[in-house]
């Protein structure tokens, strides 16, 4: 759909005429409307009943007025107008902060009837999780024995889902950060303003490595107002194969769930166990519930300038009128 921004100004259309109305002639102040050497020569031709000039004088007219039209409609603004389009709403900022130290291949969690690694639990749900997050702006950290921003903050959730599947156990050190992986998030969203902060942080091991303890790292997330649900993942025993087939050995404690709780609880979230896939999916579940979409849609209609169009032709006549002229004196 085409329309103009100032539509007002097509009055400025009448305004040559205004002005001819309004001005005085030059004759009429007694002076000469136009001095030329060769006066005399043109009323010789006068009155000899030739016109000389006229032709040339319409042609300039005509190019004037259509100068003027255009000039007057680029300065009213062509527009063109798109069908109304959804954009994302101003939701929340959610991190996933996922563990990715070496633990994390322990086969103990089953997908598709499969006995997958932790990482390829964690790694299935957490993208189920990120699809459904429309309307919200997701980042992933990754940590092990150090931590990193994997995904900054973006609406673009088919790159995070496209990045997550990329990420792989290792990629950070064989060790476990939490504090430094949430202190980097909470770094991250720092500066960026939202109506609600959420980080979802997954670990499955003991923090033993990084500069700042989980304490520390859940008051700061406190003080800044992000809430933090954190998810302990692991069985509780594993399988190993013996001479009398499979048996399960119980484990030993190898997630810390109070460094886990203290950080949900200091934070207003909520701290999770995930023993198997099912658990594993059922709480982000639950997190997505507590944390839902923001449902306000917000539309608007793309629109695209067109003033220079008339503009353009606007000089191009200009520069035909000035070489016809041109032309006119050296013949």
């Amino acid at each position: 759909m085409t329309g103009f921004a100032y539509p007002q100004m097509f009055l400025l259309l009448v305004l040559p005429f205004i002005v001819r109305a309004v001005l005085p002639r030059v004759n009429d102040n007694g002076g000469d409307a136009l001095k030329i050497p060769f006066f005399d020569d043109v009323r010789d031709l006068r009155a000899a009943g030739v016109r000389p000039f006229s032709g040339a004088l319409k042609w300039r007219r005509f190019l004037g007025a259509l100068i003027w039209i255009a000039l007057v409609t680029a300065a009213a603004n062509p527009r063109w107008t798109g069908e109304p389009a959804k954009v994302p709403s101003q939701g929340r900022n959610l991190m996933l902060v996922l563990d990715i130290s070496g633990s994390m291949r322990e086969t103990d969690f089953v997908l598709q009837n499969q006995n997958v690694r932790r990482w390829d639990a964690v790694r299935a749900v957490a993208d189920a999780f990120v699809k459904k997050r429309a309307g919200d702006r997701v980042g992933v950290v990754l940590f092990g024995e150090r931590a990193y921003v994997y995904v900054p903050l973006t609406y673009d959730l088919k790159t995070v889902s496209a990045l997550l599947d990329e990420a792989d156990v290792g990629m950070a050190g064989s060790q476990t950060a939490i504090g430094d992986a949430l202190g980097l998030a909470l770094k991250t969203m720092a500066d960026v303003p939202a109506k609600s902060k959420v980080v979802v942080l997954l670990s499955d091991g003991v923090a033993n490595a990084g500069a700042m303890k989980p304490s520390e790292a859940a008051e700061l997330a406190a003080k800044a107002g992000v809430k933090v649900y954190t998810v302990g993942a692991g069985s509780d025993s594993m399988q190993l194969s013996g001479l009398f087939g499979m048996m399960q050995i119980p484990r030993g404690d190898e997630i810390d769930e109070a460094a886990l709780r203290e950080i949900a609880q200091k934070t207003g979230g909520r701290y999770f166990r995930a023993k198997d896939t099912a658990e594993l999916a059922r709480i982000y579940g639950e997190i997505d519930a507590l944390e839902p979409v923001a449902n306000d849609d917000v539309f608007v209609r793309p629109v695209k300038a067109l003033f220079y169009y008339p503009l353009a032709a606007a000089f191009a006549l200009s520069a035909l009128g000035a070489l016809s002229l041109l032309v006119g004196r050296r013949a």
